[in-house]
């Protein structure tokens, strides 16, 4: 890049969404990453995902691209987060300016009369993740931190496409890496409204929304779990999240188009077994404590608006985590409740399998 870079079908809504809540409250949504597991790199040009080329992953209208990054070294004066060929179509990452690390985005590559139409605004932490956001609405381009407003350029006219594969890590023609962690990116083709971006900040995008294009959670695989755009781990880069346990899938045809893998940990870990007596539209697990009420968590839908809602009903001081598969996409989603509810030995107002917890 020369000089210039020296300056669905239904998808889940979430599992544990208690648990994330939890965990996000007690560390800070912009700390800590809530949602499972992530895309992790580890600099220079090792690792990144690939995305084959599809002229739906190149808007020309409006744009928003969204992610969590937490940027731990940056080996260049600028590493790629996203693109999709920097001088010709989009293009996100960070580069180093005056010292600190700084969003900067490409929308419509190199022009030959106005030169390089770079936008750098927003600080991303070094250490911390940070969820970024550029958007585009045909009159300006804005660049957002965690939410806030960062910066905005005054700019009209379509954006640029290119035939390249998107590559998340990387790009075609710049693929250096930072060292760090990626997590869900989004990409639309409509210009997201600040609330709206805000809105999302706590919990993971579900799908089908109007204008969402793709979602990359990197929960165990590379795939999209909204649409069909899925890619391919290149390199060095791997995925953060722990591997399911061993041992067969639980499956029900109470909930089809989903498997399930629940695991508590109480000093050796212990796989979840799937119970028989449950409500209809439900898949029940549990697993047995020595000296504690069990654990028990039910999934439960689809309901008619396509999604899987969870509840748990019963739980301890062990640590709950539970991998989904959705069979259509391959996407594996991945949620831990890291410890118990505070003071609590249940969540009281819930049922378990048999009525009231007691």
């Amino acid at each position: 890049m020369r000089s210039v870079f020296q300056r669905t079908p239904a998808r889940l809504l979430g599992i544990l969404v208690l648990c994330l809540t939890l965990a996000i409250s007690l560390a800070g949504a912009a700390a800590a990453q809530p949602f499972g597991g992530w895309l992790d790199l580890t600099g220079g040009t090792s690792g990144y995902v690939a995305i084959p080329h599809n002229p739906a992953l190149n808007p020309t209208g409006a744009f928003t691209f969204e992610a969590w990054v937490r940027v731990t070294q940056i080996g260049q004066i600028c590493n790629s987060i996203a693109g999709k060929g920097w001088s010709q179509a989009w293009w996100v990452g960070v580069c180093n300016i005056g010292g600190v690390p700084t969003l900067r985005s490409y929308i419509k590559g190199y022009n030959t009369t106005l030169g390089y139409l770079n936008f750098d605004s927003g600080a991303i932490s070094p250490t911390l993740w940070t969820h970024i956001a550029v958007t585009y609405d045909g009159a300006n381009r804005r660049h957002y931190i965690n939410g806030a407003l960062a910066g905005t350029r005054a700019e009209t006219g379509p954006l640029t496409t290119d035939t390249s594969e998107v590559r998340i890590g990387s790009d075609s023609l710049y693929p250096y890496t930072p060292a760090g962690s990626i997590d869900e990116v989004n990409l639309w083709n409509v210009a997201r409204t600040q609330a709206q971006i805000q809105q999302d900040l706590a919990a993971p995008i579900t799908g089908p929304v109007q204008g969402l294009l793709a979602v990359w959670s990197f929960n165990g695989k590379p795939n999209d779990a909204v649409a069909v755009y899925n890619g391919t781990l290149t390199g060095a880069a791997t995925f953060s999240a722990p591997a399911p346990p061993a041992g067969s899938w639980l499956v029900t045809s109470q909930i089809p188009g989903y498997q399930f893998k629940v695991r508590v940990t109480a000093g050796a870990a212990i796989t979840g077994v799937q119970e028989s007596d449950c409500i209809p539209e439900t898949l029940c697990v549990s697993a047995s404590i020595p000296g504690r009420s069990e654990v028990l968590v039910r999934i439960v839908g689809p309901k008619p608006n396509g999604f899987l809602w969870p509840n748990i009903v019963k739980f301890n001081t062990s640590q709950v985590e539970v991998w989904a598969d959705q069979l259509s996409t391959g996407s594996i989603k991945y949620y831990v409740l890291p410890g118990a509810w505070p003071g609590l030995d249940t969540l009281p107002g819930l049922y378990d399998r048999t009525g009231f917890v007691p």
